[in-house]
């Protein structure tokens, strides 16, 4: 048996077991028999309880057996936490697109995508998105919701937002295949090379534990890939545009570093700036094909970095 289709929230479903499924573990089971959702959504459920096997609570890992009667219930929506008229205007996110399965968003330089731990109460990306799209709350990973990747809380710039459980798989999918094609825009100090590839293997950096570092290759490092080219000089730093092909942590920000031209206002891996208050980087264009159709995404740079291109 096969559902393709989404379950109301605050609704029960009776799955029995056929012959076909003996021996599955129970998320396996769910996730192939409830095809929308993910397994780490059922995991979720099964750990809060929401899933019973012969009405006793199960746990992710258990056989079935021919015949055994699976219960699972969707938990409602949930109110919202934070009033989203309160802040929508003041933290400055805007939709870029609305499409069923997902959306895209350009998120303003000094807003967090979420909270860094459970204890933190500044607002983020993941408050807003939750005050307005609630169903968000039941994809993809409890404490980020919604959300399949990230930029820096001081990097600006277009993220994908799947809306489905679907949707959160198959781009997940596109992430781990480098088939998302992203390019940022970045003022870096000095005047690079014309155009170029940095090729550094990224890892934690093992004295400051908050900072990446360009490492030698080893097990603790993965290997990294970024190619630019320069859209302008000025006359103490260059507009570059910047691909990614892999999406190490500061990727772009320690390769910039890394050789000789860090980006500029960044106080991490740089110096402080004069001209502008935050790291001058922005995600400005997104594309991939999603069920077979082409999608192009761009969004303006900032107005902090806009007053620096001229």
């Amino acid at each position: 048996m096969i559902i393709n289709e989404h379950i109301a929230p605050g609704s029960q479903i009776t799955l029995e077991v056929a012959i076909d499924d003996v021996n599955k573990r129970l998320d396996v089971f769910l996730t192939q028999t409830l095809q929308l959702y993910s397994r780490s959504f059922f995991k979720r459920l099964i750990d809060d309880s929401h899933v019973t096997i012969n009405q006793q609570r199960a746990k992710s890992s258990w056989a079935l057996k021919s015949g055994d009667v699976v219960q699972v219930v969707f938990p409602p929506l949930p109110k919202p936490t934070v009033d989203i008229h309160a802040f929508d205007e003041r933290l400055g996110i805007s939709v870029v697109a609305q499409e069923a399965d997902f959306l895209i968003v350009c998120k303003p330089a000094g807003l967090m995508v979420h909270k860094p731990n459970e204890h933190s109460t500044e607002l983020t990306l993941v408050d807003w998105l939750l005050a307005s799209y609630a169903e968000l709350k039941q994809i993809g990973i409890e404490d980020r919701p919604g959300i399949i990747h990230r930029l820096d809380k001081n990097t600006s710039g277009l993220l994908i937002i799947p809306r489905t459980n679907e949707a959160f798989g198959l781009f997940g999918e596109l992430f781990r295949t480098r088939k998302i094609e992203k390019l940022y825009w970045a003022l870096v100090q000095k005047h690079p090379e014309r155009c170029g590839t940095i090729e550094f293997p990224i890892g934690r950096d093992p004295v400051h534990k908050h900072r990446m570092a360009h490492l030698p290759k080893s097990g603790v490092s993965r290997q990294a890939f970024t190619s630019y080219k320069v859209i302008e000089y000025y006359p103490d730093y260059s507009l570059v545009e910047v691909r990614i092909i892999t999406g190490r942590t500061h990727q772009i920000r320690v390769h910039f570093a890394a050789i000789g031209h860090s980006v500029l206002g960044d106080t991490v891996y740089g110096e402080p700036s004069l001209l502008i208050a935050r790291q001058a980087l922005h995600a400005k264009h997104i594309a991939f094909t999603y069920k077979g159709k082409r999608y192009e995404f761009d969004s303006p740079v900032a107005a902090d970095m806009q007053k620096l291109i001229y």
